[in-house]
Order: structure tokens, then sequence, then C-alpha cells
């Protein structure tokens, strides 16, 4: 600990000097009072501390965080907070650390921490001279300084043997199994007794979602230990909780724990509920002069609402705008659509511009992250999205990006927060969807925790203006895994189906690259079928459609009826037009059913042919494609890998739909943009003798409606 305050007149003007050089007013009050106290400083690599430095904040030992800050002479003592990262410094129940320490104290270690899991902390200069001369909070921030806070994850936790789970869920109640015998593969950390694993109590906590519900202790006698169960009832009906056991012999409270659960109870599923649209017009947000009304408030709401049961239906009006100004964390299931289907409402993720002047971007996120003492994983029923386009109103890519920002926006549909708890959905749907302005990323997976995905189904969607995130076009797949858990299964039953994906440069369609211990049961089924790309990511070499390079054994991948298309203008000749297929370099068991994919002609080949469109990673590859084994993993053998354009001779974009140019030209702000009504097919006879028409190649719905 330091004991001095080192040379505390140097100090205290380096804080003076480093917010005032680096901040705007973050020292000042509204009023502009010069007088307050100067922020104190943590002494951490943000602030320009060596890591070899002994007095830097970091980790001591695995769970527990030693803070060190600079001194500010004459001060009453500091006041320090801690919350986990992503939850709120005002909200009570999120702090972990709320306590105010003498000015001569200028070091504090807060132990017993939750392991893996990443803390923010906070800190106050008290005033001797009144509550009204306290220093601005460093840590905690107006989100205009994003240096001014101090993040510090704690390292994981040793394994944990599943010794209890939760079964016979019901509106009020729910059965909690034990089975205590140990084989001895745990006993480093965990006490045992004639054979059997020291659990002497259980604990049933109201989780983050519901937090002031009270909770149940059980001390565990020896018959509850004979029978291997506990009832518990009188519960709250669609409440969450943490389920945990425990052995009190251990000092540590996250020392005591075994495995977690987390559980939301049952309810009664009630009548859909409409958003009306009401627009406010005295939003400071500039949602009232788009005549939009704004839902993140309600969709959030939701998740703690006890009143609501898992499930329930949010209707939008149709043909009507709405916006979101925060995430929304996705921790319930629950469906958002239209509710009139043929007039799809537009939801806008951000509009205006924040205090800094940049346009305002939020997402929707998998999950949440942990609360004190949330060590479980949350399990979801169902997601769905159906009948709505979403837009980002402000959004930039790389080509129309202001000259202050080095890429297009960091954007996204769905971005799960890095320190998400570990998540299972059972059902995760979107349907009859557009999206425009999805920059960065459009569904990204991250964090180091488990992510359980059993059915994962997109079908009948437009994607459209989207990606360019940086001159390459690249940016997060469109469905981007992380590779950081060999538990996580994105792919377990995946289908993309009849959408159509318009230029929108972007990595991959799909990726989980990392090279991990898969377990038996993860097993990959991904459907590709029916889509249209046109000009999918031509923008720079090698971005695929399949970037899954060491997949589980037994995987099943099917891609057939998919339309390439090539097109640009007839004097656009320096447009490049690269297209990459897969890289898969783990075969074990892999089998493959490739079939009736097929490509418009490439503009300005002189003699086509059948497999022309790839120009790199092509699905015919014998090293990293479907033909692997010389096709022998495929349905259909090599030849079915082939992209094929027709024994008639294939035909061009420009004659088979009625505008499928780009808006620009090479170089051009708008070269990756259309005219959307342009890609009906032709009402010609050329069209309707095409292979692609008769065997209804592609999305079906630009040859349901043939332009007369």
């Amino acid at each position: 600990m330091i004991k001095t305050k080192f040379n505390i007149l140097f100090w205290a003007f380096f804080a003076c000097l480093v917010c005032f050089s680096c901040r705007d007013d973050d020292t000042l009050s509204e009023g502009g009072n010069l007088e307050r106290e100067p922020m104190a400083l943590f002494r951490s690599e943000r602030n320009g501390i060596s890591t070899s430095d002994r007095h830097l904040c970091s980790v001591s030992g695995v769970n527990d965080i030693q803070l060190y800050w600079y001194g500010v002479n004459g001060c009453a003592g500091y006041h320090l907070k801690a919350v986990i990262q992503g939850r709120s410094f005002d909200n009570p129940y999120d702090l972990i650390v709320d306590t105010i320490v003498g000015p001569e104290v200028l070091s504090m270690k807060v132990e017993d921490l939750q392991y893996q899991t990443g803390y923010r902390f906070a800190i106050q200069v008290i005033s001797a001279r009144g509550e009204q001369y306290n220093s601005e909070w460093f840590g905690i921030g107006d989100g205009a300084h994003p240096d001014d806070y101090l993040e510090i994850t704690t390292l994981e936790r040793y394994a944990v043997p599943d010794v209890l789970w939760v079964d016979e869920i019901t509106k009020n109640s729910m059965r909690i199994y034990f089975n205590l015998l140990s084989n001895g593969e745990y006993k480093e950390h965990f006490e045992e007794e004639g054979g059997k694993y020291i659990m002497d109590q259980i604990k049933v906590d109201p989780s983050l979602d519901n937090p002031t519900l009270p909770g149940q202790v059980f001390n565990l006698t020896e018959e509850d230990k004979e029978r291997g169960y506990i009832d518990v009832n009188d519960l709250v009906t669609n409440a969450a909780y943490i389920v945990n056991g425990l052995n009190n012999n251990v000092k540590r409270y996250w020392d005591r724990l075994y495995n977690t659960n987390m559980v939301r109870m049952k309810g009664d599923l009630g009548e859909p509920i409409l958003i009306k649209h009401i627009v406010d017009p005295n939003d400071t947000i500039p949602g009232a002069e788009l005549k939009a009304c704004r839902i993140d408030t309600v969709l959030q709401n939701f998740m703690s609402d006890n009143n609501l049961a898992e499930g329930t239906t949010f209707l939008l009006e149709g043909g009507k705008t709405y916006y979101l100004v925060n995430t929304v964390t996705m921790s319930k299931g629950f469906t958002l659509r239209s509710n009139d289907p043929n007039n799809p409402p537009t939801v806008y993720l951000g509009v205006g511009f924040n205090e800094n002047g940049d346009p305002r971007a939020c997402n929707f996120s998998f999950g949440r992250n942990a609360g004190n003492g949330e060590m479980g994983g949350i399990n979801v029923q169902s997601i769905c999205f159906q009948d709505i386009n979403f837009d980002c109103e402000k959004a930039f890519n790389f080509l129309t990006k202001p000259a202050s920002a080095g890429a297009g926006l960091g954007n996204y549909f769905i971005n799960q927060n890095s320190q998400a708890m570990p998540f299972a959905l059972e059902s995760f749907e979107i349907r009859n969807c557009s999206f425009r302005n999805m920059i960065r990323g459009w569904i990204r997976f991250q964090g180091p925790n488990r992510k359980l995905m059993n059915k994962f189904i997109v079908d009948n969607c437009m994607f459209y203006d989207c990606g360019i995130y940086d001159n390459n076009g690249r940016g997060y797949s469109w469905v981007a895994g992380d590779g950081r858990n060999a538990n996580t299964n994105l792919f377990k039953d995946f289908s993309m189906t009849n959408c159509t994906f318009v230029d929108s440069p972007r990595h991959a369609l799909l990726s989980e690259n990392a090279n991990l211990a898969w377990p038996a049961s993860t097993v990959w089924h991904i459907r590709v079928e029916n889509n249209t790309f046109i000009n999918f990511s031509t923008r720079s070499k090698d971005r695929l459609i399949f970037e899954m390079r060491y997949a589980p054994s037994n995987s099943t991948i099917i891609c057939k009826k998919n339309l390439f298309v090539m097109t640009r203008a007839g004097n656009d000749d320096s447009r490049t037009l690269y297209q990459a297929g897969m890289d898969i370099r783990q075969f074990n068991g892999l089998q493959f059913d490739f079939d009736d994919n097929y490509s418009t002609l490439r503009p300005n080949v002189s003699s086509h042919k059948i497999d022309e469109l790839f120009t790199s990673y092509g699905f015919s590859a014998t090293n990293r494609g479907a033909a692997f084994n010389n096709g022998k993993q495929n349905v259909g053998g090599i030849e079915a890998t082939k992209i094929k354009i027709g024994e008639d001779g294939g035909i061009e974009a420009t004659d088979l739909f009625q505008n499928p140019i780009p808006l620009g030209k090479q170089g051009d702000k708008n070269m990756h943009q259309y005219k959307l009504d342009g890609f009906y097919y032709k009402n010609t006879d050329k069209v309707r003798n095409s292979e692609i028409y008769k065997k209804g190649i592609g999305d079906p719905r630009w040859s349901v409606n043939v332009m007369p």
C-alpha cells in the first residue's frame, strides 16, 4: 500500500493538467465552478503508468483487484464505487463497492470478486470545503470521454463440478436436484467427505431482472441429501431466479459455490401488445421531427417486468416509424412484428446525432451482463423479428464518411456484449424483414462464455446499403462467431432461405474459425438455399460465403439453388468483381449437399463456361471446398459443387433483371447502391426459358413478381 502521497503538489498539478489538456470541462460544475477539487486519477495504463510499475491497478492473484490512485493535497477523502462492466453506477443494486476513505488512503484491495468478470471503478475527491466543491467523478463520465474509465477483468475460475440442476418449473415452484457423488476429479478445490462433495446450503436469489423480490435459503438436512432434491415454492410468476449450492466451510464466497443455474418461472401468455405510434413533441432526440415513436424503453422494461410472460408479442403499427436510443439486452423471449404484414413499419437503431456530433447508433444484444452474484447462464425461449424494416438514420460507410472518421460507422443489428453471461436461445427467427445501413456488422457474437442457438432461422429478408466498413469492405461477417468457447454452437440448426443481399461488402457471410476441441455433442447443420447474392463482397479478394475452417466433426452444410449475380455498367471496366466461396480445413465426417447454384454471366467475358464465378476459394475446390476428397463427401459428387450458368449458355444480369446496374461507377460514393425496383425479372422469353427461372433458382421474390 502506498503510505505517502509521493510529491503531492506535483501530482495535484499533474491531475489538473491532465483534466484541462485532455478534456473540455470535466473538472467544472454545470455552472463552471473552477474551485472544485481536481479529479483523482487511477494509476493505470490509460493514465500513462507502465505495466511494470508495482503501483499499477491490476488483478491481484485471481479474483482480487488492487487499486491505486494519485492523491489530491488538502482533500477530505475519496469516494470509490465499483460495478460489473455494463451495469450502472446509479443503480444501488449494481454497486459492488460504495465507500469513502480518508485523505491518507491512496490504495484499496477489492477482494473475493466474481471470476472472469469485468469490473469498472470510479473515484471522486471529497472536498474539505463542502460537497459543492467535490471533484467530478473519474470513471463515470458523460459518454464524451472514453478514456475516463478504469476497467479490470478478473481471471478464470478453476473447473467446477455440475452437482445441481433445476427441473419441473411452474409459475410459482421449482424442484432443485443435486448429486453430490464425487469421482475425485475436483478434489483440489472442492471438499469431499465419504466420496461426496460437501454442500450444506442452497440459495434461491432474485436475479437483477427483478432485484427487489425476496430470496430463499435452504440449509440442507441429511434427509434432503439422501432424497437428492428439494422443492421450492412461493416464487413469483415470470420472475427470474439464481440458484446456487454452497459449502459454507469455505472462507471466500465465490469459492463456496458449485455450478450456478439461472431460472425463469413460467407465466400465462397474454394477448399481443400494440405499441401505439405516439410521437412525443418534447422529444429532445429528433424523434419528433421524424414523426417517430421511441420503443427501446418498452422492450427493455419488458425484460424485468414480472407481469408479462416470456414469449409476449409486441405489435408495431404498419407503415409507421419507430426508433431506439439505447441497446436492448434480450434476456427474455419475445416477438416484435408489424400488425400489418403488407405494410412494414420502420425501426431506426439510432436517430440523429449525439452531443459529439456523431450519429447515434445502437443495437440489440443477446443476453446481458452479469450482475453481482450472477454466474449462471441465461436460457431464453424464443426471439422473433417479423415484417419490419430496420435502419440506422445517420449511418455512413467508408465511402460516405466525414473527414474526421477513419472508417464507417461501427454499428450492428445485434452485437453481443463482450462480458455477456452464458446464453442459450431455443429459437431465433428473423422473417420478412429488411436491413439497411448496418455498417460494421449484422449479427456479432463475442466474449468468452458459452453461446447456444438451438434454432436459427433467417427467411425472406432483404439486405442493402450495408457494409463497406473500411476500404476493403470488411468489418464483421453477416453472422460472426468469435471462436472463444468450445461449448458454443451457433449453427446447430441454421437456415438462411429466400433472402437477397444487394452488394453490401462484408468480411464473409458466415464465419466461425477457431480451432477448438469441439465436444462430440457439438455438430453444425447449416442450410443456405434459394438466396440471391448481387455483387456479393466483390470489393476485395477472398470475401467468402462460408469461412468455417475447423468445423466440428460430422457436421452438414447444405448450399443449393442460390443465384450469384455479377453486374456493372458497360463503361465501368475498372470495377473489381472478386468473388470467393468457402474455406474449410477440417473435414472429419463433414457432409456437403451443394447443387444447382447458378450465376449470371460475368460482364465482359468473351467465352463463358461453367464454374467461372469464383476468383478464389471455389465451392468446387478439392482442398478447402465442398469437392474435398474428390467430391466424395458431397451428395451429388464433384460436378454438383460447380457453379452453373445453364446449358442454354447462361444469361446476363441485364437480360434477367429490369435494371441491375449500380448507381455509381468505380470510385463513386454510391458505387455499391442500386435501384431496388430494378431487380424484378424481365417479362421476356429469354428469361422464361432460362434455367434460372424454370428451376426457381435464387430468391423467389424476383421471379414471382415478373414485371410486364
